[in-house]
């Protein structure tokens, strides 16, 4: 069985190579919503009877492991000298990324954060980073 949990953050980031407006310093609203796969429980009277696992504690997870490291934070790559000197200056939520933070990494990043705190018996399935409505990145790790 598969069920899924969004939480949203605001964060900014900047990707000094593009040829787009996103090689300047900006911001997103971003929505992740992890997968998560699992049998659904079948312990009587157990308090995650019929759930694969509580939605509560898969948001804890979330929240602990992606939202309070990057809600009104900013993502920036180790390589960017210039904008990291600039941000580590003025902030105390950075995120200091090995490749340029696109949706991608980050994805893939948020993923590797939360898939080995799941409960006994569920795994991480999959993990969408949307940074706009419009626009995403699926990590799945196979």
């Amino acid at each position: 069985m598969l069920i899924s949990r969004k939480i949203e953050i605001d964060y900014g980031h900047t990707l000094p190579n593009s040829f787009s407006f996103c090689n300047q310093l900006h911001g997103h609203r971003g929505v992740i919503v992890a997968t998560v796969e699992g049998p659904v429980i079948e312990r009587h009277g157990d308090a995650e009877e019929g759930m694969v696992m509580d939605f509560k504690f898969l948001r804890q997870i979330m929240d602990e492991h992606i939202h309070d490291l990057l809600d009104h934070g900013f993502a920036v790559w180790k390589e960017d000298k210039e904008d990291l000197e600039f941000i580590l200056r003025r902030n105390s939520r950075v995120l200091v990324t090995d490749e340029p933070p696109t949706a991608e990494y980050l994805a893939k990043w948020a993923f590797r954060q939360i898939s080995g705190k799941l409960p006994e018996g569920v795994r991480l399935k999959n993990l969408r980073w949307y940074e706009t409505p419009n626009n995403w990145a699926d990590y799945d790790d196979e």
